[in-house]
């Protein structure tokens, strides 16, 4: 039996762009709940914010609480 990594990338992707479209601006613990909705397990969340940091995809807003926004390019 082979076990293989599942990708959330485009999961990921999906929660943000919800949350981006509802919420504007959202803290990481919104990004957790709502992962958790879509099927993300807990300990991938951690690793796809870093990822998606890293890549642009998503920012920080450190001047408004440390909360979270899509880039808009």
């Amino acid at each position: 039996m082979v076990i293989t990594d599942i990708d959330y990338s485009n999961k990921f992707l999906e929660v943000l762009q919800y949350l981006q479209s509802t919420y504007k601006k959202f803290p990481k613990f919104m990004i957790e709940i709502i992962a958790e909705n879509y099927g993300i397990p807990p300990s991938e969340v951690k690793e796809l914010i870093y990822i998606y940091r890293k890549k642009g995809t998503l920012r920080i807003l450190k001047d408004e609480g440390y909360y979270y926004q899509l880039n808009k390019s």
